[in-house]
């Protein structure tokens, strides 16, 4: 008699749950180590592709340069136009599913849409939408699931997005560390070894305590930055023809000229918040394609999409370009 098949994402995210915060480094090995048990056929870095699409899905809450995560508080909000769909994001501990079942019983109704995420990844939480027929009675299921109600994370947050700027001051790399600097013409990585760091630019290198991590050299000043935020700023600073970068085709059908794909390329992936509200128009992981190299992210407003590129200092592309 075989036993049914584990819900990985399901009981990770449970987990991550129950202990509420804690160090990365600690959770990517609890996740590797059930990843391995339920001899899942993962690649190198699944563990850290799964904080970053539980944090891009709205469960975790990630500060990468301190190495720390959280939880995050359970929200439940509106999908742009998504036929009457509502995102419940955020912690799953088991006292909260077992309310949620509970108002499944009486009359909530629940999709639960399973993860599509490559076999070489570890799945991503089953994603939990609620159907509703009047947005107006939202905020009180909110309050019965005992979460906090958002009218539209995607669309309040873009309207919000700050404008690209490194972080705060850092410490030059070490004499001896090995640095790698950053090259826009090599794929995938984008980094090639280094002997000298002097030339502005983007560079990446292991610290004393063995994490590593980015850094923005400008004008003999390093500032800290996410590989992703910083391969943007570098692309600024070079000059580079921006409508390559980002790109966004309309969909077809009726009153949905003003939705549609939002697609970037594999070796400029989105900062954390703005692939956080791409995400957050589905509430799906974005689809990878390893054909061309890309990342399509649905159901994004024309919008939203040209708030994100323009607080990457990018301009929208589109099919006409």
């Amino acid at each position: 008699m075989t036993r049914p098949p584990t819900d990985i994402g399901g009981l990770l995210l449970r987990w991550a749950s129950e202990l509420g915060s804690g160090h990365v480094a600690d959770l990517k090995r609890g996740i590797t180590w059930l990843a391995r048990s339920e001899n899942l056929p993962i690649s190198y870095g699944a563990a850290g592709r799964w904080v970053r699409d539980c944090q891009a899905l709205g469960h975790l809450d990630v500060d990468w340069q301190a190495g720390r995560w959280s939880v995050a508080p359970g929200v439940l909000t509106r999908l742009p136009s998504a036929s009457g769909f509502a995102a419940l994001v955020g912690s799953r501990t088991t006292r909260f599913e077992e309310r949620v079942m509970r108002a499944e019983c009486e009359d909530i109704e629940l999709v639960r849409v399973p993860s599509s995420l490559p076999a070489t990844d570890i799945p991503a939480p089953d994603t939990w939408l609620v159907q509703f027929e009047d947005s107006a009675t939202l905020a009180e299921t909110a309050a019965r699931l005992g979460v906090e109600y958002s009218n539209c994370f995607a669309i309040q947050a873009a309207a919000w997005l700050p404008p690209l700027e490194p972080g705060s001051l850092a410490a030059a790399p070490a004499s001896g560390t090995a640095v790698e600097r950053y090259d826009l013409e090599l794929e995938p990585s984008g980094f090639v070894p280094t002997q000298r760091w002097e030339e502005d630019g983007l560079y990446r290198f292991k610290r004393a305590d063995h994490r590593v991590v980015c850094q923005i050299l400008h004008e003999g000043a390093w500032k800290s930055v996410s590989l992703e935020r910083g391969v943007y700023l570098e692309l600024e600073r070079l000059g580079v023809e921006p409508r390559k970068n980002l790109r966004w085709f309309e969909e077809h059908g009726k009153e949905r000229g003003r939705f549609g794909r939002l697609i970037v390329d594999w070796g400029k992936p989105l900062p954390d918040l703005q692939r956080r509200i791409a995400v957050m128009c589905t509430a799906l992981p974005p689809e990878f394609g390893p054909k061309y190299r890309t990342i399509t992210y649905r159901n994004v407003p024309r919008a939203v999409a040209e708030r994100i590129a323009i607080s990457l200092k990018q301009e929208l592309g589109d099919r006409n370009d």
